[in-house]
């Protein structure tokens, strides 16, 4: 791996380390690109969500700005967010995309009556119409333009037991989108880090989901691979050598840099 576009830090309140500190795992591990996509402060989100404070983005943008300069000539660094897609908040994305060098999609609600404050987690959907409407947010996020890259898109069979035809239809829908406007669907090693559940089909991770992952492939979808390090020291570790033998043995070629 040469390049990482998903890694967090301290003000996400469940990551550890400065983006200093990540500019220095990454030249360790011979990166030559290193993304900062720190968990973005949203208002619908400050209650529900751990994630940085609006007040704190320009700590952020600030340690971001430093290391690029400090780093210079050692390593890229691009300066990004990871944030959810919701309706009606296109002034809000422009005006992040405006600080910022890119926006990747992290979609962990979806706007739903049924849930709490009308949104649901996508760790707990559990109906075949939930898969349908994280399909169709994730559709309208990639095409909306404020995006480079999907995060875990499988992350809607978290708790979803069966693959089933439902399943399928809303895989296909999402993927076939990601083709359409080239953007890239991400298998997150930090789904390999959980390590694998039961389920009716046997062991398996809760993501990336093989069988989401195969209609990647059969489809062409464009496919990174991301260590979505909450840690400097798992940048680059045994879990992102996992995700790639994932790819591997699905016969899937992996991107290895986003373009800008």
């Amino acid at each position: 791996m040469k390049a990482n576009y998903h890694t967090h830090m301290y003000l996400c309140r469940h990551a550890i380390g400065t983006v200093s500190d990540y500019a220095e795992s990454a030249i360790a591990n011979g990166l030559s690109i290193l993304g900062m996509s720190d968990h973005a402060p949203f208002e619908e989100l400050k209650d529900r969500s751990v994630r940085m404070y609006p007040q704190e983005l320009p700590t952020y943008l600030e340690e971001c700005d430093r290391a690029i300069e400090k780093y210079a000539g050692q390593l890229k660094i691009y300066k990004g967010l990871e944030i959810e897609y919701f309706e009606g908040h296109d002034e809000m994305y422009r005006e992040l995309l405006s600080k910022l060098d890119y926006l990747i999609l992290g979609q962990h609600y979806i706007p739903t009556p049924e849930g709490r404050n009308g949104l649901k987690s996508c760790y707990g959907l559990a109906k075949e119409s939930d898969l349908d409407i994280y399909a169709e947010t994730v559709i309208k996020a990639m095409a909306s333009g404020y995006f480079k890259m999907v995060c875990h898109p499988d992350l809607m069979f978290f708790a979803f037991p069966v693959f089933s035809d439902a399943a399928r239809r809303a895989s296909i829908k999402l993927i076939d989108a990601s083709v359409k406007y080239h953007i890239p669907l991400e298998i997150n090693a930090n789904g390999i880090r959980r390590g694998f559940f039961p389920s009716p089909d046997g062991p398996r991770y809760l993501y990336p989901r093989e069988e989401f992952w195969i209609l990647a492939k059969e489809r062409n979808a464009s496919v990174i691979i991301s260590s979505d390090a909450h840690e400097p020291n798992l940048l680059f570790d045994q879990a992102v050598l996992d995700a790639y033998q994932f790819a591997a043995h699905l016969g899937i070629e992996v991107a290895e840099a986003i373009q800008f």
